[in-house]
């Protein structure tokens, strides 16, 4: 059975928002999580993970500019 979710990812565009939304989710979840850990090694992991997710979030947004001009 499809959930409601997966349902709703008919087109490029949809699943590309849907990636944007996730990939936000993960930077505030990282962006959080330096805030309240005091392990250097541990807040530059984070920092890179969080950099990560942002340049995750750049390419798709470029993506759907693309895709919203056809």
């Amino acid at each position: 059975m499809m959930s409601a979710e997966k349902k709703r990812l008919r087109t490029p565009l949809d699943i590309l928002e849907a990636a944007l939304g996730k990939e936000k989710d993960a930077y505030r979840f990282y962006d959080d999580l330096l805030k309240e850990v005091k392990v250097v090694m541990v807040q530059e992991i984070l920092e890179k993970l969080r950099d990560e997710e942002h340049k995750h979030i750049l390419m798709i947004e470029r993506e759907i500019t693309k895709t919203k001009r056809g």
